[in-house]
Parts: C-alpha cells; sequence; structure tokens
C-alpha cells in the first residue's frame, strides 16, 4: 500500500496585537522602584517603600506570615489603613541599605541570573536569614563560598558589623566567621598588600583583630609586618582627632573613648581606638622579634604611637630577649617573647646557629624597583655579625634588568677595630623552591663561594643568582621567596676578630656603599 503522506501543521496567523499599533506584545512588568499597582508598604525609618504584598509573600516567609496576621487581626480595625511592616527594628543598621539589591533579587524574573557585589553579600545574607527568603540565603551562600578565597576579609568585617558579641547569629554565619579568621591568619600578609582588603581587616573591631594578631601561625615574613600594618591605623585614628579639633597634640593613645570628641569624622577607620583599645593590639606585636629600625620608631622622641605603659612593655620584652643569665626577673606577664611560625618549604629544617633565612613576599613584577635591596635581621656568628642582602629585580650594576641578585653582607660592629678582618670565609647560599601541588617535588638553586670580608669589602654573592623571570620558579604558594645563606662548618675557626695591626684601638667602619661589591659590578 502507498504511503499515506504526513499532515503538515497548519500555520494561521494569529497574533495577539492588544496594547501596540505594529502587533508587538507590550509587556508590563511590576517594579519596586516605582510604586505602581502597589498595596504593601516597607517602612525604614523615615523611608518608605511601596510594594507589592504578592511578590514579597511568594519569595519571604516573613511577609508571609506578617500579612496574614494582617488579614486577621489588622484589616478589621481600620480597613483604610496601609498595610505594611516597619523593618527599622527588625533588621540590623547596617543592613538597611543593602534591602533594595535584597528587592532586586525578589522582583528578578530570573533569579539565577542576580549579582550582587562582593561588600553586600553578607549583609544580603543576614537579610535573607531575617526574613526567611530562601532564595537570596542559598544564592548568597554559593557567592560567598565562591568568592571566600580571597575576599574573607571582607566577608568578615561585613559580619562583624551586624553581630553583637555574645549573640547567636545561627551555624552557618558563625562558620564563616571562624573560616574567615582561620584563613587571614594563614595569608595574613598577602591580603594585607591588597589596598581595598587591607582596609577592610583594619576596620574589624579590636576583639577580632587581636585574635588574628596574636596567632603563632600568622602568615608574616617578619614582625616588622605586623608593627607597619597597625600603625596607620593608630596613627589616622590621631589625625581625625586632631581634625576634629579633639585634645590638644592629637595623641590617639590618651583617649580613652573617642565618641565623646568626635563630629563624625572618624566613621571612615572603622571601630574608634582608644587607649584601651590600642594596649590591647599594641601587645600583639612581638615587641621582642621587631627588627631594631622598627623599635627605634617605638623609642623616638615624641612618638605618639604608644602609651609609656605599653612602651616599657615593649622594652621589657626586649630586653629578656637578652637576659642570659635566666633568672626570670625580666619576664612579664603574657610577653609573647616567641618568633611566629617561621616560614619555609616541607620538609626544610629550621635554621642552625650559623644559618640566617629571609622571606619575603614577591606577589607582583612591579613590586619592587632595579636597585631596591631588602635585608635580613643581621645575626653574629662567632664574632662576626652577617646578614643576606637581595636585590628582587637586579643591582643598577649592568647585570640584566629582573636579576635576582643575592649577597651575604658583614655588619660592621662599633666595638671592631678599624683594620678588622675574617679571613676565607666558605659560605653559601640557597633558594628553595616550594613542591608544586604535591605532584612535583621541592628543590634548590645554590652557590657557594670563598671570601674575606673586611672593612672595604663589606659583601660578596652574586648579581646574576638567577636570570630575569626564574625566580617565579621558586614563589611558595602565597607568593613568598625563601632564601637561607650559612658559613660551612669548615670556616668556624676563622669567625672570630682578627687586627691585622696587632692594635685594639677603635674606628669608624668603613662607609658601607663606598664598601658594597652589590653597588658595583665585580
Amino acid at each position: 500500500m502507498p504511503e499515506t503522506p504526513k499532515a503538515r501543521a497548519v500555520q494561521l496567523p494569529l497574533r495577539f496585537s492588544c496594547g501596540r499599533e505594529d502587533g508587538g506584545i507590550d509587556h508590563r512588568r511590576l517594579s519596586w522602584r516605582d510604586g505602581g499597582f502597589s498595596d504593601w508598604s516597607v517602612q525604614f525609618g523615615e523611608k518608605c517603600y511601596n510594594l507589592h504584598a504578592f511578590i514579597l509573600a511568594r519569595a519571604s516567609s516573613f511577609f508571609e506570615s506578617h500579612m496574614s496576621h494582617f488579614d486577621r487581626v489588622g484589616a478589621g480595625k481600620n480597613a483604610r489603613t496601609m498595610r505594611g511592616s516597619d523593618l527599622t527594628e527588625v533588621l540590623p543598621q547596617c543592613c538597611h541599605a543593602s534591602f533594595e539589591d535584597a528587592l532586586d533579587f525578589i522582583y528578578s524574573e530570573n533569579q539565577a541570573t542576580f549579582e550582587a557585589p562582593v561588600s553586600k553579600v553578607v549583609l544580603l545574607l543576614k537579610i535573607a536569614d531575617i526574613l526567611g527568603i530562601g532564595g537570596l540565603f542559598e544564592a548568597m551562600g554559593k557567592r560567598i563560598e565562591e568568592t571566600f578565597e580571597e575576599a574573607a576579609p571582607l566577608l568578615l568585617e561585613q559580619y562583624c558589623r551586624f553581630h553583637i558579641p555574645g549573640t547567636d547569629d545561627g551555624a552557618a554565619l558563625k562558620q564563616m566567621r571562624d573560616s574567615a579568621v582561620g584563613l587571614i591568619v594563614r595569608k595574613f600578609q598577602t591580603f594585607a598588600e591588597d589596598s581595598e582588603i587591607r582596609t577592610s581587616l583594619l576596620r574589624l573591631p579590636v576583639s577580632v583583630l587581636a585574635e588574628i594578631l596574636e596567632a603563632d601561625d600568622l602568615l608574616v615574613a617578619g614582625e616588622d609586618i605586623v608593627f607597619d600594618f597597625l600603625a596607620p591605623r593608630v596613627e589616622a585614628c590621631g589625625s581625625a582627632l586632631a581634625a576634629s579639633g579633639c585634645g590638644s597634640g592629637a595623641d590617639v593613645s590618651s583617649v580613652d573613648n573617642l565618641d565623646d570628641c568626635s563630629d563624625g569624622s572618624l566613621e571612615s577607620l572603622g571601630p574608634r581606638v582608644g587607649r584601651k583599645d590600642s594596649d590591647v593590639l599594641w601587645r600583639r606585636v612581638r615587641w621582642g622579634h621587631l627588627s631594631t629600625s622598627k623599635f627605634a620608631q617605638v623609642l623616638a622622641p615624641g612618638q605618639r604611637l604608644l602609651r609609656p605603659k605599653v612602651a616599657m612593655h615593649a622594652l621589657t620584652v626586649r630586653a629578656t630577649q637578652l637576659d642570659l643569665v635566666g633568672s626570670g626577673a625580666l619576664n612579664p606577664n603574657s610577653c609573647h617573647v616567641l618568633p611566629r611560625r617561621q616560614i619555609l618549604p616541607p620538609e626544610v629544617p629550621p635554621p642552625s646557629s650559623m644559618e640566617i633565612d629571609l622571606c619575603f613576599h614577591f606577589a607582583r613584577s612591579d613590586q619592587y624597583i632595579r636597585g631596591e635591596a631588602i635585608r635580613s635581621q643581621p645575626k653574629r656568628i662567632g664574632d662576626i655579625v652577617l646578614r643576606l642582602l637581595v636585590f628582587p629585580v637586579g643591582t643598577n650594576t649592568g647585570v640584566a634588568p629582573g636579576s635576582f641578585s643575592v649577597f651575604f653582607e658583614a655588619v660592621p660592629q662599633p666595638h671592631w677595630p678599624r683594620t678588622w678582618e675574617f679571613a676565607n670565609l666558605r659560605y653559601t647560599i640557597v633558594c628553595y623552591r616550594w613542591p608544586k601541588d604535591g605532584s612535583e617535588p621541592g628543590g634548590r638553586r645554590q652557590m657557594s663561594e670563598h671570601w674575606t670580608f673586611r672593612a672595604d669589602r663589606l659583601d660578596r654573592g652574586w648579581h646574576d643568582f638567577m636570570a630575569p623571570g626564574e625566580i617565579h620558579k621558586y614563589f611558595g604558594p602565597d607568593g613568598f621567596v625563601c632564601l637561607r645563606g650559612s658559613l660551612e662548618p669548615e670556616s668556624l675557626s676563622r669567625v672570630f676578630l682578627l687586627d691585622q695591626a696587632g692594635g685594639s684601638s677603635l674606628g669608624r667602619p668603613a662607609d658601607e656603599a663606598a664598601a658594597s661589591s652589590a653597588s658595583r659590578r665585580s
């Protein structure tokens, strides 16, 4: 039998042309911005939003419950009363400005495409939690998870704006808060070098900031990083106090309560730092491990960062480090005399008494300029005092720009004779490579040499320790570079002072720049 041809769909020119002369469709979408057809108001202090009950009730269990209660109780008393909710005391003050973003989500026809800035996601999560907006809560939860590794300080700062100590914000927010604190501890220096994130860290409440800074495993290359982080916070408050006319000299450390003398100019600085709060923060600095140059700032005449009580605490801790008798007479209560956890690649042991470590953060290629130097803390080995001298992008000596230059440098001491000399010392400098993702083993770049350190030859090393761009292969997971300089055991007998002239007269050491091989191409 012949096949029956398939029936074709009938094409009829049917169009809905109501509303537009060209036959197009005229969509009318309700909006919270113009208030058209509104039948429910939401109040925030003096500000009022004219909204739509059905849309609110569909999205929020809070509004659904409030509307049901109004229909049962309120409408019968006065049918002409505008139905509405006053959220002034329901939502925290810091969440009021983000309510419009929540409305954008509620009124969105495609909520899956809704995007919120990282600076508001925790505030929106809090709004969703209080008002029972399940879709918004889930969307902000996913957004927090996606941005957590990069934006934990921003998220924590938002949480602290509405959290009241001693209250329960729920398990989800508590977990986010604790995870953020832990991540900030593990990536502190990396976060602090981003200006926006650094501002968020400085705005944290004193108690939270102190919790972060007192951690033994705070990831910093040295204690100077902690000092440099805290100093601007106190200095900024002092400048604002001077501008607001609060007291003479604007010594923020002498003010107990900044609220009593503020005209609002301190709002941009985050939580107020008075005398007691600044003491709490400064005691988190481990003064015994601060560099000499930074500690000199603490003792500088006219400095207004530390009150005398805190300065005395810092001096006592510093003296404790030099208390070789071990009597314990200098040990104050609650002194943080132990160093932070050292930044080292896995399986690399701590430095020995003849080794000097230098770890620094090298996050961006433009972070340093050619000829800019970094020095480690000096270390005494026998009589000689040595430190590592590094030029992250090369010296100004004709070496290829971007080279990694490393030197061992002697630090002349005032009591050394004019003709001091440490002869024929064999030294080694190592740059460690972190293992990559657990699959690629770590490695090292290592170079050794003999050198006689004396007043006219203060340092020795390599202008081209690594070729331009090669140092990036040795970065740790958080952008740190780890170097170690060491004197070989064969040189131990030669690290004691010899005066070639045989005299004991003291003189000033030669000028470091003139005597530095790092300042000229050998």
